[in-house]
């Protein structure tokens, strides 16, 4: 089965999506923010954007560690441009993507109240500068808005990602 690519800015809850939706389909979460090394998690903690020099390696981590997961991988992963999805379709073959997207300001409230992550509210412009949204037909994207409730937002992505299977 095709890995399931969550995406979309940081504070839009890839990580709360993707591991429901490995849980609603046994499947298993692979967590990107796990596999940055610490030299990139200390430049965005002082509030530095990545170049995609930096993120190629991490993408490549990230796509070995979907093609190594016991289960049909679901990755949170920001994926802000084609060439990043590009880079992990590169190590996965194809993806069922749920790209999660909203407001700005819903999504920077969120970013200010999570506790104990290294990404400030500061980079969210830098990542809406980056984001190139996924194709809803050439890469076969679903697109969620975030301003749902959370089980909204995975009784939609189940079931985008099991029509496609």
């Amino acid at each position: 089965m095709k890995p399931i690519l969550v995406m979309g800015i940081s504070g839009t809850g890839k990580s709360t999506v993707a591991q429901r939706i490995a849980e609603r389909l046994g499947g298993s979460l692979v967590e990107a923010d796990d596999h940055h090394d610490q030299d990139c998690v200390a430049r965005m903690a002082a509030g530095m954007p990545l170049t995609d020099e930096m993120r190629w390696g991490w993408l490549d981590r990230v796509a070995a560690a979907a093609v190594q997961a016991p289960q049909r991988a679901v990755i949170a992963c920001s994926a802000l441009g084609r060439a990043h999805r590009d880079r992990l379709r590169a190590g996965t073959g194809p993806l069922d993507i749920v790209f999660l997207h909203g407001d700005r300001a819903l999504i920077a409230d969120r970013m200010a109240a999570r506790r104990d992550h290294f990404m400030p509210v500061s980079l969210i412009d830098s990542q809406l500068a980056a984001l190139q949204p996924p194709d809803p037909v050439a890469e076969g994207a679903v697109w969620i808005d975030v301003a749902q409730t959370i089980d909204q937002i995975v009784d939609c992505g189940v079931a985008a990602v099991s029509a496609s299977s």
